[in-house]
């Protein structure tokens, strides 16, 4: 199959099948005699445009019944054939089809969804990304990129409340390749899910976004419990260049040893290189103060000790 502009390049759907073959070379001559009724004198178009809508209805059915009752590699075929004629009269039986249970079926359906476009297949679509197929969620993932955002954004919204952490963690991240700036208040909320990995996809779509808003949110997930969450917050606060994050992001550097360096980066980046130099005095009378409070610590106990010997 040739790549589409939904599909990874990945082997998973290629067919050389010869079902799909002859139903490619059905399409694409059903494509030839369209065009050339384009071009027939008006008078005779009406009655060669009904004959077309007739075969056209005639292969569609064919492809829907297959794709409903037929073996896999006839599921398979038929689901290719859908996707390539592009009708929205398949949608119902596509939409069944996102159950099947061979995964290259459910990569065609999802193509053949993407295809018709239209408001009818946004929820289908964003369904799909909770396939246990990557690819399939991946190919669910860029048709949804390509439809209009105001069409996706209130089913998307919706499946954020999915009792799935897989679904919330993906619809975070593509709310954020999306740059959907409706989604903050949700993603913000989603900064103290229960999950570690819709945390992070949360705070990474923050992070792409780049709203003022997120700033308390993102300074609170610098006390996270995940590393990854705080990493992601540092970055996401760099990028965000805000200056509420100055005196948390100096706190890491003094407390955190782990996350220092990306504070570091962070502060230079919103307050400029003068900032540095600050840190550095406070790191150098952070470890003063340990050293001081360490030997006053020691002869606290050698004199105890001596006490307790006299």
């Amino acid at each position: 199959m040739p790549r589409s502009r939904h599909t990874p390049g990945v082997g998973w759907l290629s067919s050389t099948c010869e079902e799909c073959e002859r139903i490619r070379a059905l399409i694409e001559q059903l494509e030839a005699i369209e065009r050339e009724v384009a071009c027939v004198d008006p008078g005779r178009r009406d009655k060669a445009v009904e004959q077309v809508a007739s075969l056209k209805g005639q292969l569609l059915d064919v492809l829907s019944d297959v794709l409903a009752s037929g073996d896999g590699a006839m599921r398979r075929a038929a689901a290719y054939g859908l996707s390539k004629l592009q009708d929205l009269h398949s949608v119902p039986l596509l939409v069944a089809a996102l159950g099947d249970s061979d995964e290259t079926v459910r990569g065609w359906v999802v193509e053949a969804l993407a295809a018709c476009s239209g408001s009818l297949v946004v929820g289908p679509l964003v369904r799909a990304l909770a396939d246990q197929s990557v690819y399939v969620y991946y190919s669910a993932c860029n048709a949804l990129k390509a439809i209009r955002a105001d069409d996706v954004w209130p089913a998307l919204e919706e499946h954020l409340q999915s009792p799935e952490a897989t679904v919330r963690k993906r619809i975070a991240k593509l709310l954020g390749d999306m740059g959907e700036y409706k989604a903050v208040p949700r993603l913000v909320s989603l900064t103290r899910d229960s999950d570690p990995g819709v945390r992070y996809e949360a705070v990474e779509a923050l992070r792409k976004i780049g709203d003022s808003r997120a700033v308390d949110a993102l300074i609170g997930c610098l006390n996270d419990e995940s590393h990854e969450v705080r990493c992601g917050a540092v970055q996401a606060l760099r990028w965000a260049g805000d200056l509420r994050a100055v005196e948390p992001l100096v706190a890491v550097c003094v407390e955190n040893e782990e996350l220092r360096l990306l504070a570091i980066q962070a502060l230079r980046e919103i307050a400029g290189d003068e900032a540095i130099s600050p840190v550095v005095h406070a790191l150098r009378q952070s470890r003063e103060l340990v050293r001081a409070t360490a030997t006053e610590i020691l002869g606290t106990s050698q004199r105890s000790k001596r006490a307790g010997v006299s």
